[in-house]
């Protein structure tokens, strides 16, 4: 790739800012598109393909912090500007996927400096997945791992429905995908110029969960000191991916009821009525007809949401796709760590035999730690996974559940039960982690 076909986004709402920066990175061989608002940024980064993002912390309308969250999970790099620098907000950037922060006045060599280390990163990038993949001939699903027959049954349904407004509720264990399927619904759609946002349900407390929905407007509550925008304002005309609804409270699923058939809504504190034009997509990991049964969950919302329901299928039933995947990852975190290390075939075979609770998900983290441990041409797999993979030798599943939350109640009781320690322990994200604890009830 060129420096000319890296794109650099900038948002700052001082006009001078603008102007300097896109001067700078213009000299420099790069191609700049500026924004002077939050919404518009978020828009931009929504329909066109950026490589790189300068964010001013403080904007206009939502912050620097905002954009992130909104456009999370994403692979675009954000870099946060600010004059008003402090070790607590670097911190909180970092934690939700800032790449670096620069303090204001910065001099042209630093922003150059930082252009050119991820122009660099960029180019050196996998292109694995997109050499190694098959296509879906005359459909917008192009550059996906699909060679299992039940992946391609689930693209070939959607490629049907991808520009009807109907609801799409998607069904899998953890770890299985869904919400790079949403992103692939959304883009192949004739949406995909507008907003995909994602929200992950389970993942923001109930109280909170509404003003994130729905946003708020000034004085509505203590702390509330300027008008907020929610999720299905920002998503508008696009694509809202609800994560996890199966955990939803009660008493929001009724809010979101009717949201869903009136397609309007208020702010939290606000009287006027904003419409809502989204395609919502939802996916759960739980067994939504059951939590119907029990009461946990409301049927009128069920069978709202459930317009096409989708299953994704667990990585040890389309065990057709793991050798693509685990190339694809080796080759990633290989160029991303910049290690001098490849993966046997006995090893590719060694993993192609473990039948993965986690999907590609624990995929994913064996393959990056064994690249990290990796010392000079030798792959290494975490003992955690080699303990997994003796456990699954036995025949009986309630055994090897009963091993694996013993070793994960031994791992906590190590680490006094601090689960970000446990997860480093145990190789595993702390979500994953968090999962486990839940699915074997450990106290």
């Amino acid at each position: 790739m060129s420096k000319d076909n890296f794109i650099i986004l900038v948002v700052d709402d001082e006009e001078g800012i603008l102007e300097g920066l896109g001067k700078i990175l213009s000299l420099g061989g790069y191609s700049v598109v500026t924004a002077s608002t939050g919404m518009q940024a978020i828009k931009i980064m929504s329909n066109k393909k950026i490589d790189l993002a300068f964010v001013d912390l403080k904007l206009t309308d939502i912050d620097g912090i905002e954009i992130v969250k909104n456009i999370q999970p994403s692979d675009i790099p954000i870099v946060i500007m600010t004059a008003f620098a402090s070790v607590e907000t670097a911190v909180s950037s970092m934690k939700i996927g800032v790449v670096d922060y620069i303090k204001k006045p910065f001099n042209n060599e630093d922003i150059i400096s930082i252009a050119d280390r991820f122009y660099l990163k960029k180019n050196t990038e996998s292109s694995a997945l997109r050499n190694r993949s098959s296509d879906l001939s005359g459909s917008g699903f192009t550059n996906i791992i699909l060679k299992s027959k039940k992946t391609r049954e689930a693209f070939n349904i959607v490629e049907k429905i991808k520009d009807y407004n109907i609801p799409i509720l998607l069904l899998g264990e953890s770890g299985t995908g869904k919400e790079v399927f949403a992103r692939l619904i959304h883009e192949s759609s004739k949406r995909n110029n507008e907003p995909f946002i994602g929200i992950n349900c389970s993942a923001i407390p109930c109280e909170l969960l509404e003003s994130e929905f729905f946003g708020y407007d000034k004085g509505a509550f203590s702390g509330a000191e300027k008008c907020k925008p929610g999720k299905f304002e920002i998503a508008k005309g696009g694509t809202l991916f609800l994560d996890e609804i199966g955990d939803m409270d009660l008493k929001l699923q009724a809010k979101l009821l009717r949201v869903l058939e009136e397609r309007t809504f208020e702010h939290i504190g606000g009287l006027s009525s904003i419409s809502f034009d989204a395609r919502v997509i939802a996916s759960t990991n739980r067994n939504l007809r059951q939590l119907v049964k029990n009461k946990d969950f409301r049927s009128d919302l069920y069978f709202r949401l459930q317009g096409l329901e989708i299953s994704l299928a667990p990585l040890r039933e389309r065990k057709e796709d793991l050798e693509e995947l685990i190339y694809y990852f080796v080759k990633l975190f290989v160029d991303n760590y910049g290690k001098n290390v490849s993966i046997s075939l006995e090893a590719v075979n060694y993993l192609k035999e473990y039948n993965w609770p986690g999907n590609i998900r624990e995929l994913k983290n064996i393959v990056e730690s064994a690249i990290i441990l990796a010392d000079d041409n030798s792959l290494l797999l975490p003992d955690n996974f080699r303990i997994e993979m003796l456990q699954e030798e036995s025949e009986d599943d309630l055994l090897l559940d009963e091993a694996e939350k013993e070793y994960i109640v031994m791992t906590l009781e190590k680490n006094r039960f601090n689960r970000t320690l446990a997860a480093k322990d145990l190789k595993i994200s702390r979500k994953t982690l968090y999962n486990k604890i839940k699915k074997f009830s450990i106290d």
